[in-house]
């Protein structure tokens, strides 16, 4: 049976960060290269919500809808023909422990399981899009606020960096994996306000203490659509 995945990614909202790429150097699967945007090695905090999960075509009845919070970085691997562009996630965090047992013992993913809130806030004019998660005794939480008009990005732009990565790499021992990453183009509301209250050195590693106090470089906010995530593949080179 292939272990391929298929849902929903709706409201997905990324605050963007520039970070020296010695501090995610030891989080780059092998094989794999930091991917720079006009120099710079990023970082995303991403909030989504995950609709009508199905495992090999088969929707889990025991799975409600849930919103997942990711820390990712972005990398680009050479296949022996060309540069492929990928998204490496360090960090997931989800409210449902047997879930994340499951999804890491046989995806080898790093899922950690929080107590995690989502909310959408919607009027006539504006959609505001909230995230928030419980960590010990710190409550972290980042929201954004849009108009309702969402429009295509250009592919020469910064949006298409972040989001048009149509593979994810992971490590799992000395082994890394590929796996695909298959979704429409989605279109980019206009973010016109935003807040992040999140300690990322409590929550992730020490090291990111310094996105603590920094502005990040862009947010992106999208409606998301339908993705198709394929099965690992191991890849030596």
């Amino acid at each position: 049976m292939k272990l391929h995945i298929s849902s929903e990614f709706r409201k997905v909202a990324l605050i963007n960060y520039a970070i020296p790429a010695e501090v995610v150097e030891k989080y780059l699967p092998k094989h794999t290269k930091p991917d720079f945007l006009n120099g710079l090695c990023m970082i995303s905090l991403v909030g989504f919500q995950v609709n009508k999960l199905k495992v090999a075509d088969v929707k889990l009845p025991f799975l409600k809808d849930f919103e997942e919070i990711d820390l990712q970085i972005y990398v680009r691997r050479f296949d022996g023909a060309k540069w492929q562009k990928g998204v490496v996630v360090i960090h997931r965090i989800l409210e449902q422990p047997g879930s994340a047992i499951l999804a890491n013992t046989i995806f080898k993913t790093n899922y950690h399981a929080l107590p995690t809130n989502s909310a959408v806030e919607e009027t006539q004019e504006d959609i505001k899009m909230i995230y928030s998660w419980q960590y010990n005794d710190l409550q972290q939480k980042f929201w954004v606020r849009s108009n309702r008009l969402a429009g295509p990005y250009n592919k020469d732009s910064e949006a298409a960096f972040f989001l048009d990565r149509p593979f994810g790499y992971l490590q799992s021992g000395e082994k890394t994996y590929e796996y695909g990453l298959n979704h429409v183009d989605w279109h980019l509301y206009s973010v016109e306000e935003y807040s992040v209250d999140v300690d990322f050195s409590r929550q992730f590693d020490p090291a990111f203490n310094i996105l603590n106090s920094q502005t990040p470089h862009s947010v992106i906010f999208t409606e998301g659509s339908t993705v198709e995530i394929g099965e690992n593949v191991e890849v030596t080179s």
